[in-house]
């Protein structure tokens, strides 16, 4: 299984562990980086999050993660933001962000966390909209794998796609967010691709979106 995620907060939640939101507020210069108003407030909330994975190939050793993020922020002053991602095999052999450009990473119990450094501060109501793409090896493998996205600030819109090769096309798949599980229907793409998408109604911070297919 792969899971993909973004967001930024000081709250341990299941997206960060209690050591590193201690390391973000125990850091003068990452508090006034990330959370320059104090972590009481979620220092943006997410207008949309549109993400594709294309699997590359029909063994699953390579695939890659392509984001749009449209983002307003609620605290004045944030001078970055974090990005986290986590998930089997080799998780980053390249990436680019559009917003700037990684100041720091840390590892933290099977997770990676980036440090994008933004331009310029952020003033409060401002709106940035960027591109993440990261490409993984190894990652999905298996006859039945899945991808979880996690978001640990207000979200408003939330959809994801999955791109199949054209030797290999999804045979199956649901979208499953908390107890409940809806089948996502498939359909053909150019060029003989199947590809599954969702879009989730009322998305809530905090809540596991996972895709299970199989292929």
């Amino acid at each position: 299984m792969s899971r993909d995620d973004k967001a930024d907060s000081s709250e341990n939640k299941g997206v960060i562990s209690a050591k590193v939101a201690a390391l973000i507020l125990g850091s003068p210069r990452l508090r006034q980086q990330l959370l320059p108003e104090g972590p009481l407030i979620s220092p943006y909330e997410i207008l949309d999050y549109r993400s594709v994975l294309v699997l590359e190939d029909e063994k699953g050793s390579k695939a890659v993660f392509h984001r749009t993020q449209r983002i307003k922020f609620l605290q004045d002053g944030v001078e970055a933001i974090l990005e986290h991602f986590w998930g089997d095999g080799v998780l980053v052999v390249d990436y680019q962000h559009s917003a700037g450009r990684i100041a720091d990473s840390f590892k933290d119990e099977g997770r990676r966390h980036l440090v994008i450094e933004l331009p310029r501060p952020m003033h409060a109501g401002e709106e940035l909209t960027f591109t993440v793409q990261r490409t993984v090896l190894e990652g999905f493998r298996g006859a039945h794998e899945a991808v979880e996205t996690t978001l640990d600030h207000p979200i408003h819109k939330l959809s994801r796609a999955i791109m199949f090769p054209k030797g290999r096309p999804c045979r199956g798949a649901k979208l499953v967010a908390g107890v409940g599980e809806d089948a996502l229907s498939i359909a053909m793409a150019a060029k003989g691709l199947t590809i599954i998408s969702t879009r989730v109604g009322n998305p809530r911070p905090y809540t596991p979106y996972t895709i299970d297919w199989s292929w």
